[in-house]
């Protein structure tokens, strides 16, 4: 009889098929091929080969096709999407964030100088408290957001001067970075570059040194009426934007 395809649950393939099994046969083969207990043994030994096997060839093969190239090796300049993978990587490895001693992160804008796979504070840039704009010299100020301080940050090659965002590693997250990553406009702040050192993960970005609108108001008391026309029109050309890309800005202050 030949074997037609019906597309019949299993039950129905077992109806067909086990007449042709004779099962006393079977029972033979079974006992000649383990004998005296050896099937636990013989088969842990090669499961665990055959596994070992598998992963080894699964992990070479990943990183000839560039599938799983680490980026938590070292500091280094790279494309946006770089930038996307290696906040994603960290996100997926932040729980072994003790193992991760060598700084490494992915740098946008050559405004900011990588050296010898580095970019360190101190040393590469320079964190600074926010002098406030409009209250007297030697006030300062470092805000905070929901998991990180903000500090100014200056280049200290280029003297390029820019925003660093510091967020412990635990509580970073990929959308940290993908926000300002894929939505580009003059009124958000574009991101320069991610950096994880010392256990903290240093955003940098463009820097509105302006000051805030808060701040201005609670120095030099209400603004006048073309300085509340132009804070308005940039205000509502970027929610413009952030709604034609179908996204809605939780935290206007």
């Amino acid at each position: 009889m030949d074997f037609i395809s019906t597309n019949g649950d299993q039950k129905e393939e077992m109806e067909l098929l086990l007449p042709y099994f004779n099962v006393s046969d079977v029972v033979t083969i079974m006992e000649n091929l383990y004998r005296d207990g050896e099937v636990c043994a013989v088969s842990k030994s090669k499961v665990k080969a055959c596994q070992e096997t598998y992963y080894e060839e699964r992990t070479d093969s990943l990183f000839l096709s560039g599938q799983e190239t680490s980026l938590l090796s070292s500091v280094r300049y790279g494309t946006t999407k770089e930038l996307l993978r290696f906040a994603n990587q960290l996100a997926d490895a932040k729980h072994l964030h003790q193992c991760l001693q060598q700084a490494c992160g992915i740098i946008l804008n050559k405004m900011l100088t990588i050296k010898d796979g580095r970019y360190q504070t101190d040393s590469d840039v320079l964190l600074f408290p926010w002098k406030m704009t409009y209250q007297s010299h030697g006030s300062e100020l470092i805000p905070r957001g929901a998991f990180g301080k903000v500090h100014l940050a200056q280049d200290t090659a280029t003297r390029k001067r820019m925003a660093c965002k510091l967020i412990p590693v635990e509580h970073f997250k990929p959308a940290d970075v993908e926000f300002q990553v894929q939505f580009q406009h003059e009124n958000i702040a574009e991101l320069y570059g991610a950096v994880l050192c010392n256990n903290m993960v240093h955003l940098y970005m463009e820097a509105g040194e302006g000051g805030s609108v808060l701040e201005k108001l609670e120095s030099c008391g209400p603004l006048r009426e073309f300085e509340i026309i132009w804070v308005t029109k940039h205000i509502l050309k970027g929610l413009d934007f952030l709604h034609s890309k179908n996204v809605i800005h939780h935290d206007i202050k």
